[in-house]
């Protein structure tokens, strides 16, 4: 079966074709913020329906959609948007799939679904017990536990682990979703060039000179030898592994998955984070184990198309 997986995320949304857990033709393009949610999904017709023509596919059997907020998945609605696609919440997604793809189609979080395709297809085919912080604009997460993923009565259970707080007292990093001291807000793609830009080290430091102050950019810099770069990375990597370690105690995984672009750094990511949590994390039975995802940008297109495909199969994953 062939199904379309639609990866809407902060900045650039990724869509898939896949058949039998294997990409067939990928896009990128520039992901519309704000109030544009119609847009996204305006775009997301246009590109996938001429990427199906490219494949000589004349219909889909089946859509996913991952959305970087709360989700219902099965009502099949956002529920919060968390400043990001404000207009997407509520949004009559049926009516939208019925006119454009006319196909069954799943709706979930970014992080579920990518912990999905790392669990089906990916590093963690070997567990039923898992956790997974995917890096993108922001930080996700997502938790399985027996097979099964995480979600909660309402819908916000593990994915927003990006948001469990790690620093506390009225001075603590104010974060986007309205709470200080989040893990995120200290620690992310967003945060990193607010903390850069108001250090006393930055006019003299490398990163002054480079744009965007991204990781990618931050790691390039502290291999050089910058102070400023040196001491920021080592700064997020505190406080992934502290976010690890409360994701430890509140779900109890055999493995946990790093995905998203900062993964791309490997070793030099996952080796602190799995020696923090060996030292630190109370786990008397042993330790988990950090795994880098085998595929990190395709982590959400992979997870869609197993999620599309048990809805297909009259299986949902809620």
């Amino acid at each position: 079966m062939i199904t379309l997986s639609l990866d809407i995320g902060g900045t650039r949304m990724k869509l898939a074709l896949l058949e039998d857990g294997k990409i067939l033709l990928e896009r990128m393009v520039e992901a519309y913020r704000d109030d544009k949610y119609q847009k996204n999904l305006d775009t997301a017709e246009r590109e996938g329906k001429a990427m199906m023509a490219e494949l000589g596919i004349a219909r889909i059997d089946g859509l996913g959609i991952a959305f970087p907020g709360l989700v219902n998945p099965r009502d099949k609605v956002v529920v919060s948007a968390n400043g990001k696609f404000v207009d997407a919440v509520g949004y009559d997604l049926k009516s939208w799939v019925a006119r454009t793809f006319a196909c069954p189609f799943i709706l979930d979080n970014d992080a579920n679904a990518a912990l999905v395709g790392e669990v089906a297809y990916g590093c963690a085919q070997d567990t039923r017990d898992v956790v997974m912080m995917i890096f993108g604009t922001g930080v996700g997460a997502a938790a399985m536990m027996d097979g099964r993923l995480i979600r909660g009565k309402h819908f916000q259970a593990a994915c927003i682990g990006g948001h469990m707080v790690i620093e506390a007292g009225p001075d603590a990093t104010p974060c986007n979703c309205g709470n200080i001291g989040c893990m995120e807000a200290n620690a992310s793609s967003w945060a990193l060039p607010l903390f850069a830009r108001k250090d006393p080290l930055f006019p003299q430091s490398l990163l002054s000179r480079v744009e965007p102050i991204d990781y990618k950019n931050l790691k390039a810099c502290a291999d050089a030898g910058d102070a400023l770069a040196k001491k920021l990375l080592q700064r997020s990597l505190d406080c992934w592994s502290a976010n690890l370690c409360n994701l430890i105690v509140a779900y109890d995984p055999e493995v946990i998955v790093l995905s998203g672009g900062i993964s791309r750094m490997g070793e030099d990511l996952r080796r602190p984070l799995q020696e923090h949590i060996d030292k630190y994390a109370w786990t008397p039975w042993g330790h988990p184990q950090v795994r880098l995802a085998e595929k990190p940008e395709a982590s959400v297109v992979l997870g869609l198309h197993k999620l599309a495909l048990d809805e297909i199969a009259g299986n949902p994953a809620l």
